[in-house]
């Protein structure tokens, strides 16, 4: 069986402008703010360190070779893009007497804003937000559309939020990931790098996914609430299944609660009638994979369909320049924000995965 990537759908139509994304590191800048408060003690040093044109993975090789510790001594709550200024926390365990000059750690690629303390290591997940501040170049309206249109689909967004697609980068270079996992579970096959298998396999619960809210799309239904839907909580990974419509459509209306969609694997589906008999028929032809992943002994998990950015200001810097700043949850793609905008021409694809 063989899967590909394609344009997923758009909530809102086609895109109403053309634009460069990412024709300088600048372009792209994300602040990660956590969900809690350092507690200012404990033998875990928390950095907030920005990092330029350099993936997550090989600040923490640079930290523990810095600090002489072993790998499960740092932690860091999400990866962020390579092609990119970022400002992330990532959190060191040394011994409580040992100190470290962290100013010693700057070079061309990192640099510790700040450091304070905390007594846990920093988990995958800890992220609230995260804040972007994102330059689109050489903007081009398509015909018909314009500044306000641009501004009447923020709106439109804002009121009924984006379809929550995982980006590109979740996929791998050209979806090289996503093959690769198909093939994998296929064969019934294991990687011995354990991290790398779970990498491709995520690609693949995540292309089912947004398989659900593609069609979700196409149906009409992507701003509707189903009989029978699954919703989280707003802010939350709780949830609970509709049991009665015209009881929950009000918090659904007031964005208190999100439909979700599948990342399939073991465990009883917890979406029932309308919603059951929509997933079924979307996911069925990708039984086999499905299958495969349950005995792989990958847990279900449910994700919300749609996402509304917080703090949306757009600063136009001239005629076909654009700053544009929002804040989104975590786990949401910037990119899949910007591409309900607009027809992206990304300047560096080779270095947009982290």
């Amino acid at each position: 069986m063989e899967i590909k990537l394609y344009d997923w759908p758009r909530a809102y139509g086609a895109p109403l402008a053309s634009a460069t994304f990412r024709q300088q590191l600048s372009d792209f800048c994300v602040d990660e703010e956590l969900r809690f408060e350092p507690s200012g003690e404990g033998a875990h040093h928390l950095l907030l360190i920005e990092k330029r044109n350099i993936n997550t993975d090989i600040v923490c090789h640079k930290l523990r070779r810095f600090a002489e510790v072993n790998p499960t001594d740092i932690g860091y709550a999400g990866k962020k893009d390579r092609f990119a200024i970022a400002r992330q926390w990532f959190s060191v365990q040394l011994p409580l007497l040992k100190e470290i000059d962290w100013t010693e750690f700057n070079d061309d690629e990192v640099t510790v804003l700040k450091m304070t303390r905390h007594d846990k290591k920093l988990r995958i997940g800890a992220v609230k937000q995260n804040h972007f501040k994102i330059t689109l170049r050489v903007i081009s309206f398509k015909e018909g559309s314009d500044k306000n249109s641009l501004e009447q689909r923020i709106a439109q967004i804002q009121q009924h939020g984006f379809a929550n697609y995982y980006g590109e980068q979740r996929f791998g270079r050209n979806g090289d990931n996503l093959a690769r996992g198909v093939d994998l579970l296929l064969a019934n096959k294991k990687l011995k790098n354990r991290n790398l298998q779970g990498l491709l396999f995520s690609a693949v619960r995540s292309f089912l996914f947004n398989e659900v809210v593609a069609k979700r799309i196409e149906a009409g239904q992507f701003t509707e609430l189903l009989d029978g839907d699954y919703v989280q909580l707003d802010g939350s990974e709780s949830g609970f299944t509709v049991q009665d419509l015209s009881q929950e459509l009000p918090r659904f209306t007031a964005k208190d609660i999100h439909p979700t969609a599948p990342m399939p694997g073991r465990g009883r589906s917890q979406v029932l009638a309308q919603a059951a008999e929509f997933e079924n028929e979307v996911l069925e032809p990708f039984q086999p994979i499905i299958d495969a992943l349950e005995r792989k002994g990958l847990n279900g998990e449910r994700r919300a369909i749609r996402v509304f950015p917080q703090n949306v200001i757009l600063q136009w810097q001239n005629e076909n320049t654009l700053e544009l700043s929002f804040s989104l949850p975590k786990g949401a793609f910037a990119t899949s924000l910007l591409r309900e905008l607009f027809e992206l021409n990304i300047d560096k694809p080779d270095t947009f995965n982290d």
